[in-house]
């Protein structure tokens, strides 16, 4: 990003194939679309670009470019006034060596986990997804949230304990 910065723009080309991945993961279990997850991407590459300045040589990428992100999503959202349902988050190609009731029962937790993470407050969805980003430490999400790095541990540990309290209630309160 620093060759980038200094106005070697063809580098954005490296940057994108390494990050957009991980930044469509992101979108799309926020958001449930595809094609939108798609062109959020694309913004968040676009400010990279338009941005580019702000970047510092020498301080840690992502972070920069995870708060880059929530941006976009902000932004996003503050134009649509109102969250999407998240349809068709996993695409699961199923595992040859699984058994079908396996298979069946991996595919109705996985549907219980889209649906727990949809109830959870946007907020909170962003923080348990970032969280287990892993090009994101603990002390990168605070910069990121603006609070310490405790307090980031506590957020994710109520949202993580208010998941797993949705996804027992759809499983009927069963373990």
């Amino acid at each position: 990003m620093a060759q980038v910065r200094e106005g070697r723009v063809e580098r954005l080309a490296l940057v994108f194939e390494r990050h957009h991945l991980h930044l469509f993961n992101f979108f799309l279990r926020l958001t449930g679309q595809r094609g939108l997850s798609e062109d959020l991407v694309q913004d968040v590459f676009l400010r990279l670009l338009r941005y580019r300045s702000s970047y510092r040589p020498g301080a840690p990428f992502a972070p920069w470019m995870w708060q880059i992100a929530r941006n976009v999503h902000r932004d996003h959202l503050q134009t649509l006034r109102a969250h999407l349902p998240l349809e068709g988050l996993q695409e699961r190609i199923p595992d040859d060596l699984d058994g079908a009731e396996i298979h069946l029962m991996r595919g109705q937790d996985a549907a219980r986990l889209k649906w727990a993470l949809e109830r959870l407050d946007p907020t909170k969805r962003e923080l348990l997804l970032l969280s287990r980003n892993p090009d994101l430490a603990y002390k990168d999400l605070a910069g990121l949230m603006a609070c310490s790095v405790g307090n980031v541990k506590v957020q994710v540990h109520r949202a993580l304990k208010e998941l797993r309290a949705v996804f027992m209630d759809l499983q009927g309160g069963l373990s």
